[in-house]
């Protein structure tokens, strides 16, 4: 039954529904009962590598991150999750940190003890400066095993071949020269600033009810709202001038020689040259409901152009050009977007020439309608499956709030999108200027 405090969110189309209230402290809570063997709960601060204030290091919301795990005694959270038999993990993306846990529903109570120490695990910062020292030697190894991963650093190396100005170029652990830069002081600050109640979110899938959930946060301590805080003092998102174009078309890694200062890679290694195709879309949508059209749009075309049941991807691994663990994708947030084809290859410059023949060939024939319909079905059925684990339901809540959208606004945005829609898309965003490739050659090559 719907309690009184919370607002009941419904999709009678797939039998789903949710309960959504504001606690006093300000933290937004969305819950979703289901009757499954495991419970799941994370809570996302609406901050990332982007939001930095002015002068801060690099790398100060990952950092935080880490030591937000430190307990008063000097511990770690991680024993007292798992002394409830609860698994805990945390994240930290560009525009948000995200903390969560799963337990199984056999041990009584499980659920909201474990709860109960994740809202006291963000509800204060236990840091000395000893302690913040040798955080640093641990986040800059790291950084030094992402620059032993070609997969990492080919990754990284397309970002800042698709960008130029934008913040997105830096990687989201900083530096090992910006880690050096974090002290104990900046880092309070920076708790102080952004670990607010007001600008927090939490969602719970599992065998939970709504009052549950309240009463584990109303339980709390610690939970009070700073004086005028809806949010905190968070810094204001920077204005950015990024171009239309992409920074270059073409980058290349040699990873047997040091060639930015940073770490030679030496250690993790492939078969192949790895390569990250990227097409930048500069046209950004200014409000959620705008990006979360965009996205699938650019979900749908992904699909209809790199899919291995496309004739782009088996007219590459028929000639030998790629190998079967190609991945593609899309990514949309705040100022960017870009699709990514990314895999093995012994010449990636030729699977540039055959994407940029599909390319022409595509712009003079047109899309396929019924690979449009092929590709929308994907992505409603990738959407329905997400109900089937309290993981996925409880991260899609959260993401969805966080975006400023509810989780069932998928269902009809995809529905309104048109053939036509896709295809405008692909014809405004596929051209030159917008391509970048990025290629990163192994120590065996």
């Amino acid at each position: 039954m719907e309690s009184a405090s919370f607002r009941l969110h419904e999709c009678p189309e797939l039998g789903e529904r949710y309960y959504e209230t504001r606690h006093p402290s300000g933290l937004r809570i969305l819950v979703c009962p289901k009757d499954m063997s495991t419970a799941y709960a994370a809570l996302g601060v609406p901050c990332g590598s982007f939001d930095r204030a002015r002068g801060e290091p690099a790398g100060v919301a990952h950092f935080l991150e880490h030591k937000m795990f430190e307990t008063a005694r000097g511990g770690d959270a991680e024993t007292a999750f798992a002394a409830l038999g609860a698994e805990v993990n945390a994240y930290t993306t560009y525009d948000r940190t995200v903390y969560l846990f799963s337990c199984t529903e056999g041990r009584a109570g499980s659920f909201d003890r474990a709860l109960g120490a994740l809202l006291r695990m963000v509800s204060g910062l236990h840091i000395t400066p000893d302690s913040v020292r040798r955080e640093r030697r641990i986040i800059r190894e790291e950084i030094r095993m992402g620059a032993d991963d070609p997969w990492e650093v080919c990754a990284n190396l397309l970002l800042r071949s698709l960008y130029r100005s934008h913040p997105i170029r830096g990687d989201i652990c900083g530096t090992e020269a910006s880690v050096g830069r974090i002290t104990a002081e900046i880092l309070h600050t920076a708790f102080s600033a952004r670990y607010d109640r007001g600008g927090m979110t939490l969602a719970v899938c599992g065998q939970v009810t709504p009052e549950q959930v309240l009463a584990a946060v109303d339980a709390c301590p610690g939970l009070a709202r700073k004086p005028g805080g809806q949010g905190g003092t968070l810094p204001a998102p920077r204005p950015v001038r990024e171009p239309a174009a992409v920074c270059r078309e073409r980058a290349v890694r040699d990873m047997r020689q040091v060639t930015d200062g940073t770490h030679p890679g030496a250690g993790a290694s492939v078969s192949k040259p790895v390569f990250s195709l990227g097409i930048k879309d500069a046209d950004i949508p200014p409000d959620p409901r705008g990006m979360l059209r965009r996205d699938l749009c650019m979900c749908i075309l992904s699909e209809m152009l790199f899919s291995c049941s496309e004739d782009f991807y088996n007219g590459l691994y028929e000639s030998g050009l790629v190998t079967p663990g190609v991945s593609y994708g899309t990514s949309i947030g705040r100022g960017y977007a870009f699709y990514d084809f990314t895999g093995e290859s012994d010449d990636p410059d030729a699977v540039y020439r055959a994407f940029l023949a599909c390319v022409d060939r595509l712009s003079r024939e047109g899309l396929s309608r019924a690979a449009f319909e092929r590709s929308r079905r994907i992505q409603y059925a990738d959407y329905v499956t997400g109900f089937d684990s309290t993981e996925s339901i409880g991260g899609s809540l959260l993401s969805y709030a966080m975006d400023g959208l509810s989780l069932f606004d998928f269902l009809p945005t995809a529905a309104s999108i048109t053939f036509e829609e896709v295809e405008a898309l692909f014809r405004r965003t596929f051209r030159p200027g917008q391509y970048a490739l990025a290629v990163v050659y192994p120590p065996e090559t």
